[in-house]
């Protein structure tokens, strides 16, 4: 089924090669992340929203084969095989699923059923996704900058296992280290808080945090 259209103003109209595919958690509700990707003064987006009920919203083109640039990797690098990628907004598709914190909370069975859909038809379009190494999270390439999504609750096994069964598939080890997931672990007692305020700070702590156990 095709997503349903939900235009950013926030992208290039510069047709991409998709080279991989990042996943991202969204940091709030499906209401406040639409708006916020909606709004042209934060200049960031991504090309699909996966809401915790499954349905899907398409943000910026990327579904019928020609993916043009989201502002959703922001500085990013990453070392595949021997070569190094950098700057992934111009060759990756951004995949945002709706989660509060994916180092709090997990993602829901409908959001993995949906990604699957959604990764399939991706793998159908463009080659290089047929490859689950071009799969990953903005912690792995963005972790330097303290970024943890999609956490410690994505469930990387289950990917590989709808998608691409038959594959020698990577280990993907999440940024966010135990001490620092046990802290977080306090704001579950505001699961029903949906103040984008609120989680947006929690997630600027928790990037705070990351750089300062880095050393950077």
């Amino acid at each position: 089924m095709r997503p349903t259209s939900v235009q950013s103003p926030n992208y290039r109209r510069v047709a991409i090669p998709v080279e991989f595919v990042v996943l991202h958690y969204t940091a709030g509700d499906l209401q406040t992340t639409l708006r916020h990707f909606a709004d042209p003064n934060v200049q960031v987006s991504a090309h699909l929203v996966i809401d915790a009920n499954g349905t899907t919203y398409e943000m910026v083109p990327c579904w019928e084969g020609t993916v043009y640039q989201a502002w959703h990797a922001g500085k990013s690098q990453w070392l595949c095989g021997e070569r190094i990628f950098s700057g992934f907004n111009d060759f990756s598709i951004g995949i945002e699923l709706v989660n509060l914190n994916g180092n709090i909370f997990p993602y829901t069975d409908n959001q993995y059923e949906a990604l699957f859909v959604v990764m399939r038809h991706l793998m159908a379009h463009y080659p290089a996704l047929t490859d689950p190494y071009r799969i990953i999270g903005h912690e792995q390439i963005a972790g330097f900058r303290g970024k943890t999504d999609p956490g410690v609750f994505f469930d990387w096994h289950r990917l590989w296992n709808a998608c691409y069964p038959d594959r020698p598939t990577p280990l993907r080890v999440p940024v966010c280290p135990e001490p620092l997931q046990a802290a977080l672990s306090r704001f579950k007692t505001c699961a029903q808080e949906a103040d984008a305020t609120l989680w947006h700070a929690v997630s600027r702590l928790t990037e705070t945090a990351i750089t300062l156990l880095q050393g950077k």
